[in-house]
């Protein structure tokens, strides 16, 4: 059989392109093989559970200066992180570098979900509808437009927000603003949540609303990182801690393993009545595990706890709490 010499360019053009393509195929094979290896490796170094974060040996430097050294931690599914840290002590460019927004760093950083993120500076369309800027968001995940209506729907009327649906940011109060930009950060039904400063500019009643959803998310196996000053709310919600001195690890575990030996002050609402108790530190993490005390609380008061860790010495430094 007889074949032009054009025609034989066309099929060896065909076959070439074929065998790239071969090529392609196995190269990201090969990449996503190594991927989840070195993710079993990880899970293997600090552990052996499934984790939604997990950094190794991170540090992040801007010129001269390290803004996080050898950074090692992990997040689980369904539960609250917090990270703490006076300001310049790591925190911001941690959060970053798990967002992606930073990816020129040293170590090992494994993301296994979806995304929200609440940054501390702020910033929403301000010019726009309260429905619009959160189906904005909604759709650059990738949601059908039925899901975000009902996203949106349900969230507003949890927050209390849903006669402000169709008015525009800048017509809404800080504290209503605050609201919208925390459900920007869950509309998209993320897997991993991170959330810097949520509470600022928020009374006790829209505090309430917020911990509600935040709790209900956690629930949902979600995986929520909550960076905040307020020491308080640390206690009231996280199950384990990150405290950062100037780049460092100074503190890393669960609350009640590092505020040992401490005490809380305790008032919550019990059948109408307000019930008032001194406890021990880990008595206190327990009572409010009670789903009826924690929507029914009113004032935890953490007593020598996490506050003895932010202690100045002389130097200015922290007191490390060892």
């Amino acid at each position: 059989m007889y074949i032009s010499r054009s025609l034989l360019i066309i099929i060896l053009s065909q076959i070439k392109i074929i065998n790239i393509s071969i090529i392609n195929y196995l190269k990201i094979f090969k990449n996503h093989v190594y991927q989840y290896l070195h993710y079993i490796y990880l899970i293997y170094k600090f552990g052996g559970r499934m984790e939604r974060i997990i950094l190794k040996n991170v540090s992040k430097s801007y010129g001269s200066k390290m803004a996080i050294k050898d950074l090692s931690f992990n997040v689980k599914s369904g539960e609250i992180f917090g990270l703490l840290g006076h300001n310049g002590a790591g925190k911001t460019t941690t959060l970053r570098i798990i967002s992606g927004i930073v990816d020129n760093y040293d170590g090992e950083v494994y993301i296994n979900g979806k995304i929200g993120y609440l940054p501390e500076e702020r910033g929403l369309y301000k010019d726009e509808k309260v429905k619009d800027v959160l189906k904005f968001f909604g759709e650059l995940s990738g949601m059908d437009n039925k899901t975000i209506e009902k996203r949106i729907d349900y969230y507003l009327n949890r927050l209390n927000i849903a006669k402000y649906k169709n008015s525009k940011i800048k017509t809404l109060s800080k504290g209503n603003q605050q609201k919208i930009q925390f459900l920007v950060s869950i509309i998209h039904n993320p897997d991993i949540i991170i959330l810097d400063e949520p509470f600022s500019g928020l009374d006790v009643i829209n505090l309430n609303l917020l911990k509600d959803i935040i709790f209900e998310l956690k629930n949902e196996g979600k995986s929520i990182i909550l960076s905040t000053h307020q020491l308080e709310k640390i206690e009231r919600f996280c199950d384990r801690i990150l405290i950062l001195k100037e780049g460092k690890t100074i503190h890393y575990g669960r609350l009640d393993e590092i505020c040992q030996n401490k005490t809380a002050y305790v008032e919550y609402i019990e059948n109408g009545k307000l019930i008032k108790k001194n406890l021990a530190h880990k008595d206190a993490l327990n009572l409010i595990q009670n789903n009826n005390i924690i929507s029914n609380l009113v004032k935890f008061e953490v007593r020598t706890s996490l506050e003895d860790l932010f202690i100045k010495d002389k130097n200015g430094g922290w007191n490390n709490g060892k």
